[in-house]
């Protein structure tokens, strides 16, 4: 591999190792901000190491019938085994990789429940790492993973990780035993401790300017893999968002919204073009839109001679200044989410946003320099009718009446997922048994008549495995230990659609009852 910003270490010289692990293949994990700033964070502690281990292709479920070798779970920097580290931490977007870190923890040789490494490591001593993991799918709900995590980082990571790493340490060269590293641990705000059950508040960086933007960053510049961001040099400039759409754990997650300072953000784009080779600048954030310099941020990269990447855009903040500042930058394409087709159920999830004003921006793209347009909408809605379906094809036909040219509106349609935490935390109807065939419906209606209008591209395929897999991220957003047995048992008969299924009557549990058991108000974890 081609990177740049690589740290490597001499293990004889340091005091604790970390097991950086992103359960996805490469090109995801190189992509994703929170890697490279963990990554950052705990190698800036010269007795520290922090190594990166990814999910390998073409595996098996479960790992003990796959037949790779052992090898195949390496870290990229000094090929170091899983199990060899002091502290395994797993940073978890996606409920549907849950299978995925099932896998790497038991082709590691490492016990998957943490209750069989803990009598292990008191009569054997510190055998295995200690198992850790954060993300905001762990923020929404970490229960489904007590059995097997050791510990969770809620919310933010900045305020806690270096105490965190300081008390591990006292327990590692035996100033504390394993029950007081839980203990001392506990006290920790942000830290829950699933063998204790102990409350814990969600842990807030309430100024971002004190989250660095690592200089040195992990840039990838392989030339075989298909490319996503990984040739990108990212800034953090938001956290959170202000809008609190109804179904967006972004927005409750990580309140408060919070705006890096413009004078950080250009501080830290001097500096890196000083010091790091890259092309492109990746804004981060759920809604860059929404800082006070978006403008001013887009106009002094473009003035640096670097090109611009931008996530989805809020379509109310495309104004003609902004669409010419992205002009500059040379996007060609740009992402909107309108998320429904009708202003009362876009209204309803609170996105305020007329159809006039999206018929509006529309009309300026279309006579700009950029000549894509990326849509999402969300279907599986709390109140959706047929109508609302009926006006998503509606809005792009007219969309594309404007002169867009073939192909250059591309439509990603997704299931609603509900999440805990959340406004629409128990809005379930659709993930019964009987009402899949009618989302699965939805998504049929919606394909064959946007295959006919010219401008649209689809990219999204085969509704029915869109509609179980939607399913399956619902039950394991919303499950509790419990659950935790069924995803236990999906990942041992081979972690696919009939091993859940084959699961689910294994164990005697009704997925349909305990996603009804949800609708009716059960809760089981609270932040």
């Amino acid at each position: 591999m081609n990177e740049i910003s690589v740290i490597k270490k001499d293990w004889r010289k340091i005091d604790l190792s970390f097991g950086l692990v992103y359960p996805n293949y490469y090109e995801l994990g190189i992509s994703s901000y929170t890697i490279r700033l963990l990554y950052y964070l705990i190698n800036s502690n010269e007795n520290y190491v922090c190594e990166r281990i990814f999910l390998p292709r073409r595996i098996r479920f479960p790992a003990l019938v796959n037949h790779t070798s052992d090898d195949s779970v390496r870290s990229i920097e000094n090929k170091i085994s899983p199990i060899d580290f002091d502290i395994l931490g797993f940073s978890i977007h996606y409920e549907n990789d849950f299978r995925n870190i099932l896998w790497i923890i038991e082709k590691s040789g490492i016990p998957l429940y943490s209750q069989k490494r803990r009598e292990t490591n008191l009569k054997e001593g510190f055998k295995y790492p200690l198992i850790i993991g954060g993300g905001h799918v762990i923020t929404s709900n970490p229960l489904l993973l007590n059995d097997i995590f050791d510990l969770f980082f809620i919310g933010d990571c900045e305020p806690n990780l270096n105490l965190f790493l300081a008390t591990f340490l006292k327990f590692k060269t035996g100033k504390i035993n394993f029950q007081e590293l839980l203990q001392q641990s506990k006290l920790i705000n942000g830290i829950y401790i699933p063998s204790l059950k102990n409350e814990t508040k969600r842990a807030i960086l309430e100024n971002i300017d004190k989250s660095p933007i690592p200089i040195f960053q992990l840039i990838s510049k392989a030339i075989t893999t298909k490319k996503i961001f990984e040739e990108n040099f990212f800034i953090e400039i938001n956290r959170g968002c202000p809008f609190q759409c109804k179904f967006c754990i972004s927005s409750f997650h990580n309140s408060p919204f919070r705006n890096r300072s413009y004078e950080n953000i250009r501080k830290t784009i001097e500096e890196a073009i000083i010091k790091t080779q890259f092309e492109k600048i990746s804004l981060i954030g759920s809604c860059v839109s929404s800082h006070p310099k978006f403008y001013e941020i887009c106009d002094y990269i473009v003035n640096q001679g670097k090109k611009l990447s931008i996530p989805s855009i809020r379509i109310d903040h495309l104004t003609p200044k902004i669409i010419k500042v992205l002009e500059r930058a040379n996007i060609k394409s740009i992402t909107i989410a309108p998320e429904a087709g009708t202003e009362t159920l876009r209204y309803s999830l609170g996105k305020r946003i007329s159809n006039e004003k999206i018929m509006e921006v529309l009309e300026q793209i279309k006579d700009s320099k950029i000549r894509n347009v990326k849509f999402y909408f969300l279907i599986g809605l709390p109140d959706e009718r047929d109508e609302d379906i009926e006006q998503i094809i509606n809005l792009l036909t007219q969309i594309s009446d404007i002169g867009f040219e073939t192909n250059s509106l591309k439509v990603n349609i997704n299931p609603f997922v509900p999440k805990f935490n959340t406004p629409y935390e128990n809005k379930i109807n659709f993930y019964l048994s009987s009402n899949l065939k009618l989302l699965i419906s939805k998504f049929q209606i919606l394909e064959k008549a946007l295959k006919k209008i010219p401008a649209v591209k689809l990219k999204f395929q085969n509704p029915k495995e869109i509609v179980k897999n939607a399913r399956m991220q619902t039950i394991f957003s919303l499950g509790d230990q419990t659950i935790s047995g069924l995803l236990i048992k999906y990942y041992l008969h081979g972690g696919n659609f009939g091993a859940l299924r084959r699961a689910e009557k294994e164990l005697g549990i009704s997925i349909d009852n305990y996603l009804i058991k949800v609708h009716s108000g059960y809760k089981p974890w609270k932040i």
